[in-house]
């Protein structure tokens, strides 16, 4: 699983420029760092920010440091993004911050947390020129197979306390000490998603599992539910699954095989049985079409689909 660790200060700046051409100036570089939101400098203090973040895959751990009054998220950046991942937030600083996503206005006092949803705006304030915050990015379908009502959670304020603060703790602790992830890159992104989701209320055999650092079982049920949801793509790929479940590829595929059938033989059977079914459905019709429509995209394989169709 591939890391990458970025970091980005108004310290980084050429001298010489006044506090609105440091924003200018950073605020174009944090667009490549990071398209996540905007962040709006405070009027009556200079402006100075610090943030750093590791990637393991398509999990992110991220903190920010400045002189900012608010951070949001504009539609501009859930269309340019594309991003569906889940965002747990918390607010280190000291006062109590306005939050609004997804319709719902509501307060995160000093500690707590709100899960947010990258493909939808969000905006929040708390009166302060000094921000302060630490935030967590996980893959929507393997923290949606872990915790099945999970979007129920989404803008709300989460309480501090348990394994959420914990798993805060840890992000924390990472960002300081980012060497750390170069020697256990997948464990850590495994570790985060226990411990987010045992947080948000992970239930009964799924919890249990959590609670004992084994969930295999867990996401190879988010890597089969991806793979259901895409396999018809043309260009679909193990390795294009393992990006969307958040893990490595070569753990994505010793998942599959240990579960009885390697990834290229679950994406054909997937695409057989779809091709079966829309014959059986439309009593006939050109077989290219029907293969196509099925992801595959070469002659043999469609007379393939054709004859387990047929058969």
């Amino acid at each position: 699983m591939s890391v990458i660790k970025k970091m980005l200060s108004t310290d980084m700046l050429p001298q010489g420029l006044d506090d609105r051409q440091r924003f200018l100036s950073f605020a174009e570089l944090f667009e490549h760092f990071s398209n996540t939101g905007e962040l709006d400098p405070a009027p009556d203090v200079p402006f100075r920010a610090a943030m750093n973040s590791i990637h393991i895959g398509t999990t992110m751990l991220g903190r920010c440091d400045g002189t900012f009054t608010t951070v949001r998220r504009e539609r501009r950046q859930v269309i340019e993004t594309n991003d569906d991942r889940y965002c747990l937030a918390r607010n280190t600083g000291d006062r109590d911050a306005q939050v609004l996503h997804r319709g719902r206005e509501f307060t995160m006092r000093p500690g707590s947390m709100v899960l947010l949803k990258l493909d939808e705006p969000f905006f929040s304030a708390d009166g302060a020129s000094h921000k302060r915050f630490t935030n967590v990015h996980l893959p929507m379908a393997t923290l949606k197979a872990m915790v099945a009502d999970v979007d129920d959670l989404v803008g709300r304020e989460l309480e501090p306390g348990g394994a959420l603060s914990l798993a805060m703790d840890y992000s924390d602790l990472l960002l300081r000490n980012p060497g750390a992830v170069d020697e256990a890159g997948m464990a850590i992104s495994a570790h985060l998603t226990d411990l987010v989701s045992l947080g948000l209320g992970a239930r009964g055999d799924l919890a249990l599992a959590a609670r004992r650092g084994g969930l295999r079982a867990v996401r190879l049920k988010a890597v089969l539910t991806i793979l259901e949801k895409r396999f018809a793509e043309p260009d679909f790929s193990a390795h294009k699954l393992a990006a969307a479940a958040g893990l490595s590829e070569r753990y994505v595929n010793e998942l599959l095989y240990e579960a009885g059938a390697s990834f290229t033989m679950r994406l054909t059977e997937l695409r057989l049985r779809q091709a079966a079914d829309l014959l059986t459905r439309a009593g006939g019709g050109r077989i290219s079409d029907i293969a196509f429509d099925c992801g595959f995209n070469d002659l043999p394989i469609s007379t393939a689909a054709f004859a387990a169709a047929s058969g």
